[in-house]
C-alpha cells in the first residue's frame, strides 16, 4: 500500500517547453524511447504533441506556439525532472554516449520520493536537466 503524505496523490503531467520541437522530440522519442502521441484540438485546429511512458505523460509546448493558460515565465531549459528506469544504469551510460549526449554528473547515490537512487544526469536539446535513475534496494 502506497503512502499518502498530503492531499495530491500523484503528478498526472508535466509540460515541458522547448526552443525547436523536432529536436526535442527525437531526444524524448528516440534516446529515453518515449511514445509521441499527436492531437488535433477540435475547438482551435491547434496540434498538441505529448510523450508517453509508463502510465505518464508529458505535454510538450514550443516557445513560439505558447498555450493558453501558461506559467508566468515561460522559457525552454527551465524545467528538472526525474526518470525512474528499469534499465541499469550501465544500459543509460551507453545510449546517451551512442548519442552523443554528455553525463553532466553520476552514477550517484540520491534519495528519492520514496527509495533511494543510483542516477546519473544529463541535458535535453534546451538544457533542461534530465536525471535517469535505478530504485535501489534496500538491504
Amino acid at each position: 500500500k502506497r503512502q499518502t503524505y498530503s492531499m495530491i496523490d500523484s503528478i498526472d503531467h508535466v509540460v515541458l517547453t522547448c526552443s525547436k520541437l523536432e529536436n526535442t522530440l527525437n531526444f524524448y522519442c528516440k534516446v529515453l524511447g518515449m511514445k509521441l502521441k499527436k492531437e488535433v484540438i477540435k475547438e482551435d485546429g491547434s496540434i498538441r504533441h505529448s510523450l508517453h511512458f509508463g502510465n505518464n505523460k508529458i505535454n510538450i509546448h514550443e516557445l513560439n506556439n505558447i498555450f493558453t493558460p501558461h506559467a508566468r515565465f515561460v522559457d525552454a531549459g527551465t524545467l528538472d525532472i526525474c526518470f525512474i528506469s528499469s534499465k541499469n544504469i550501465s544500459y543509460w551510460e551507453s545510449k546517451l554516449t551512442k548519442f552523443n549526449i554528455k553525463i553532466i554528473e553520476g552514477p550517484v547515490n540520491r534519495i528519492g520520493a520514496t527509495s533511494n537512487l543510483l542516477s546519473i544526469y544529463c541535458n535535453d536539446p534546451d538544457g533542461n536537466l534530465i536525471e535517469i535513475s535505478n530504485v535501489v534496494q534496500q538491504k
